[in-house]
């Protein structure tokens, strides 16, 4: 019967999608079954909180709505939906039923002279729990299902010019970004054993050890991505010294509904993509979601010394199945495994010159290289029980990636330097936790709190071969040579985490949390060598296999207090403190010792505002983040007099100072206009690099001062209401800023600023959305890395550095059965 039901199910949307006429997509449907309920008038919020007990049901809702309201209460045989009615009769709220087991409550809309809409509520897990935006004692920044479809978000280049304060820096490839939240980056070449911000997916970490060939998954079926401003180690784990991304994704329903969607550019490129998703069994026993998404493009870059069908061309293709069951009232079971395959040839790197002269970008490259891949699995397995008090959540998952790059080293023409990097990521994790209901403490008032503990264990293997392809005499030597590396890195990490929240009074809130952290760090350097003609280049900066390991450990609290001040204002005031722990060095002079922990305090205060009935909302914050004994590439001198190389070395104390402000408007019936903005002013407050000296005032590489968007689209009823006629317009800016600590020197090179500026223009109705695109309107040229360039040093040839996608034209049709 399962596989009957799931055969049949995909049928039907192939039949969609071959043209065939299929019947209209079923809507969420109400319990109609009765059931006992004895809820007494009192306070609305009380009440809903006794529904949601007797009911079984989600209540997912603003509490700002219900709250200062009472219920008549709800008493006798009824089904949940007549229950509801009674229990909001008079309230000015009206409910809809989102799945079989979840109930979204809002305000009645009333219609209005002028035609203005409120803005929609956004629903956030910034502390684990599902809560309203507006709740949220610190800084978060959320991208909708509706923005990443509506501005064709697909990776980490698309949503960090929409979050303010984020940005990025690469270096050869997809799999080498370093992503920086207000101005925190890692700021070591190697050797990490944690990120500095972390990257969830439906909250397992994809960046454990730091790597960042888990860093930018293809960005696929998505319900929202949301971005937490500073240390969040109590609620989300380790790292997260800047703040955690969370990538929230679609969970399966009982109700049939499928997608299909087709993109083609002008690169020239083409892309597919498409969900189904409904009960397998009766609804509730067993749900399915089924996405998938593929794309190719030759790139944008020239070629000239390659023919034409070995073009920088990429192709990505993955899917995700989820299964969701709930067996019961209390039991909800879910089962996710993603899968994702990427093949690119070097990644978007350009010669220098072709960037400076804002003409066509153009690359030469040697012909004998072949593709590179990467590979990544996520499979997680969650159960949640609800024990009448509140939840008990167990968390299981595996992570695996397998990143093959083939490496140019002199990322020229030149038949210099060719080879291969292989690294493999594995990360086994587990969390329990429980999740309270709210309850009445004496003195305290309403009550919750989260309480866990989780164990994960993290491995890479690196194993890197880099050859001389050629006599490089006199400047080496006689040829040729090579260069080898094989590193494992192994992390065994325990959290135990705890948060507590209190409501004294009906507009007061207090929190407070803290979390332990233990990491044993282990490395074994197996090979570490270089032969012929490269011994003269690697040899002072190698030393000989060695293995070590370390215990690291951690506590970081934090504190906030909230309060609302009317329905429509509330502020907050929050401290939360972050620790990365340390690791060993892999070069010589300190050679398999071992650098110390960081860590970092962050302060901040913002507030939250709705003005006009909700058409305006403006949420802002400031913070001062100060980050202590911050690991650091020092280049330090040989004691022979040789050449200086480079160590890792707890060096630096930095502090981050600005502010984040959103605005968002819907002045009139049909125009949306959102302002993101971010300011971040970050220096280094103590660091001398023996190399260049002082550093201290200097900013810090990969954090610009200034980011910017402005998104705006107007939509309009066509054809007596047959479908929206629309047009948006984004505008995303990011200011100059350095790539390394040797560039933030006075004089230093920096990338400079982005302006891009993207078109949209279509049709959109219930069942399909048409659109025509121009993706960086005005073909801005940016720079988004470095390379590093050997060759280009000793022999002259072009510089080189890793850019932005260029002018890109397009249409998008998507279709929903």
């Amino acid at each position: 019967m399962t596989l009957l039901r799931f055969l049949t199910t995909t049928t039907l949307l192939a039949m969609a999608v071959a043209g065939a006429q299929t019947a209209p997509a079923a809507k969420a449907q109400e319990t109609t079954e009765s059931r006992a309920f004895s809820i007494p008038a009192q306070p609305l919020p009380a009440a809903l909180i006794a529904f949601a007990d007797q009911s079984g049901l989600t209540l997912v809702y603003d509490a700002r709505i219900a709250r200062g309201q009472s219920s008549p209460g709800a008493n006798g045989l009824l089904s949940p939906d007549a229950a509801l009615r009674d229990l909001l009769a008079d309230s000015g709220l009206t409910f809809r039923f989102t799945s079989a087991t979840s109930v979204t409550l809002s305000r009645e809309r009333t219609a209005i002279e002028s035609g203005p809409v409120t803005m929609n509520e956004l629903v956030v897990t910034a502390r684990r729990f599902e809560e309203s935006l507006e709740e949220v004692p610190g800084s978060v920044a959320v991208l909708s299902a509706e923005d990443i479809e509506r501005s064709n978000i697909d990776d980490l280049n698309d949503y960090v010019l929409r979050i303010p304060n984020t940005n990025f820096v690469e270096g050869g490839s997809p799999t080498d970004a370093e992503l920086s939240i207000r101005g925190i980056s890692n700021l070591i070449g190697g050797s990490a054993t944690g990120p500095t911000s972390g990257v969830y997916i439906d909250e397992v970490i994809v960046n454990p050890t730091g790597s960042n060939n888990g860093l930018n998954p293809t960005l696929f079926d998505l319900e929202r991505i949301e971005v937490a401003y500073g240390p969040q180690g109590t609620t989300f784990g380790r790292g997260t010294i800047g703040g955690a991304v969370n990538f929230v994704t679609k969970k399966p329903s009982a109700d049939f509904e499928a997608s299909i969607e087709a993109e083609i550019g002008s690169f020239p490129d083409g892309r597919l993509r498409g969900a189904i998703n409904g009960a397998i069994f009766d609804e509730d026993l067993l749900n399915a979601r089924l996405s998938f998404f593929g794309q190719a493009a030759d790139g944008f870059i020239d070629t000239p010394n390659l023919s034409e069908d070995q073009a920088l061309d990429t192709n990505d293709f993955g899917a995700r199945l989820a299964l969701r069951s709930q067996p019961t009232d209390r039991v909800t079971l879910d089962w996710s495994a993603a899968f994702e395959r990427n093949n690119f040839l070097q990644g978007a790197v350009a010669t220098e010159d072709s960037i400076a002269a804002g003409d066509d970008l153009e690359f030469l490259i040697n012909e004998e290289d072949a593709d590179s891949e990467v590979t990544r699995f996520l499979t997680s397995f969650r159960t949640e029980f609800d024990t009448g008090f509140g939840s008990a959540i167990s968390n299981t998952s595996f992570f695996i990636v397998k990143d093959y790059t083939v490496i140019d080293g002199d990322f020229s023409a030149a038949d210099v330097f060719l080879g291969g990097g292989e690294s493999e990521n594995r990360s086994i994790a587990q969390e329990f936790r429980f999740d309270s209901d709210r309850f009445d403490l004496p003195y305290a008032g309403e009550t919750s709190f989260i309480f866990g503990a989780n164990f994960s264990f993290n491995s890479t293997e690196t194993s890197i071969e880099i050859s001389s392809q050629s006599d490089l005499d006199p400047i080496f030597g006689p040829g040729p040579g090579a260069f080898i590396n094989e590193t494992d890195l192994n992390v065994f990490n325990v959290g135990i985490f705890g948060d507590v929240t209190f409501r004294p009074t009906e507009r007061l809130e207090l929190g407070a949390g803290a979390r332990f952290n233990l990491d044993r760090v282990e490395i074994d350097v197996k090979e570490n060598g270089a032969v012929g003609n490269l011994a003269p280049v690697f040899g002072p900066t190698l030393g000989p296999p060695f293995s070590a390991k370390e215990t690291f450990t951690g506590i970081t609290p934090k504190g906030s207090i909230r309060y609302e001040w009317t329905d429509e204002f509330s502020t907050y005031a929050a401290i939360s403190t972050g620790f990365r722990s340390g690791g060993f060095n892999t070069l010589p002079t300190v050679f398999g010792t071992s650098f110390d922990e960081e860590t970092a305090i962050n302060y901040e205060g913002g507030f939250r505002s709705s003005w006009f009935d909700d058409r305006l909302v403006v949420n802002g914050s400031g913070f001062a983040l100060f980050y202590n004994d911050i690991q650091v590439n020092a280049f330090i001198p040989t004691g022979d007099g040789g050449p200086a190389v480079a160590t890792i070395a707890n060096a630096a104390e930095a502090r981050s100072i600005g502010a984040e402000i959103s605005i968002q408007a819907r002045p009139v019936e049909g125009l949306f206009v959102g302002i993101d903005y971010g300011l971040a002013k970050t220096n280094f407050v103590d660091f001398i690099d023996p190399s260049v000296g002082s550093l201290s005032g200097s900013q810090l590489p990969n954090a610009p001062v200034h980011t910017l968007s402005i998104i705006a689209e107007y939509q309009h009823p066509v054809a007596n209401d047959f479908a929206d006629a629309f047009i948006r317009w984004e505008y995303n800016y990011t200011s100059d800023f350095f790539n390394t600590i040797t560039d933030v020197v006075p004089g230093g090179d920096t990338f400079g600023d982005r302006n891009v500026v993207n078109l949209r223009v279509g049709l959109r109705a219930d069942r399909f959305e048409v659109e025509a695109f121009a993706e960086n309107l005005f073909n801005e040229f940016y720079q988004t890395g470095e390379t590093s360039d050997i060759a280009a040093s000793l022999f002259g040839l072009p510089q080189n550095g890793e850019v932005g996608p260029t002018r890109r034209f397009g249409v998008r049709a998507r279709v929903l059965f």
